[in-house]
């Protein structure tokens, strides 16, 4: 059951025929192509990382109220701030690697939200009865389409002029050819994203339920490890892809600056 597509969510009838999804616009309950238990899923991730985050604020908000420097000293025990202060700062130093402190700090709020998006949707998978949202194409289409349009506008925003020109190259009697194949390369990438995540995640479901069926206690044990590796390293990947083609879309001199 824990990885037979099988969803506690379709024991409701309004999600096991779809009906529910009749309030979200150009959606036709009967002809659907993405099954109503993958939105309720969405939703539990949503609900879950609003949750964590209002449990973090809350937790800062009673630290702050200590003054002096015992603000700035964490609990002794885990909590949601203590883990949310490990996730940001590590985000941080990952994309300090590549970008200013400036736009680390103006690109840390989407950066962050994506990783932890695919980590709590993919984690989903470890549990009885939920499945994963992004071993569906269309969930990671969709984030992937967000970057390519991010990117591209922080190209065009930064410096327009420059961009276009380094997709056309040094080279003035190449620049048709290597504009095209620069501008085909940009469509690439969310393609890949959405494709490397999906096959992944869909993958990974797949083995554990073959295996899970040839040994019952063992060795899902040990792939249970596995999933939670596979799971991080997913959302890790995405996200420095995300950071990676941030950096390429802006101006050329900030390279050489950074």
């Amino acid at each position: 059951m824990l990885a037979s597509g099988f969803s506690w969510f379709r024991l409701f009838p309004a999600v096991d025929d779809n009906s529910i999804l009749g309030f979200l616009p150009n959606v036709d309950p009967a002809t659907t192509a993405v099954e109503a238990h993958v939105y309720v899923h969405v939703w539990l991730t949503v609900a879950l990382l609003l949750g964590f985050a209002v449990l973090a604020r809350m937790q800062l908000d009673r630290v702050r109220t200590r003054g002096g420097l015992e603000q700035y000293h964490t609990d002794d025990k885990p909590t949601a701030l203590s883990l949310a202060e490990v996730i940001a700062d590590g985000i941080r130093s990952i994309m300090g690697d590549m970008l200013s402190a400036k736009d680390v700090s103006y690109y840390f709020p989407f950066v962050a939200g994506l990783f932890l998006y695919i980590l709590v949707s993919n984690l989903q998978g470890l549990f009885p009865g939920f499945l994963p949202p992004t071993d569906v194409i269309d969930t990671n289409l969709g984030m992937a389409i967000v970057v390519f349009v991010v990117f591209n506008a922080v190209g065009f925003y930064r410096d327009a002029v420059g961009y276009v020109r380094h997709l056309a190259g040094p080279v003035l009697f190449l620049a048709p050819l290597l504009f095209f194949i620069e501008v085909t390369s940009l469509f690439i990438r969310p393609v890949s994203l959405t494709i490397r995540l999906t096959a992944n995640m869909f993958g990974d479901h797949q083995v554990f339920t073959i295996m899970s069926g040839l040994i019952p206690i063992i060795l899902p044990a040990a792939l249970l490890v596995l999933a939670t590796l596979v799971s991080f390293l997913q959302a890790f990947v995405f996200s420095l892809l995300t950071v990676i083609y941030i950096n390429l879309s802006l101006p050329h001199d900030e390279h050489e600056a950074h």
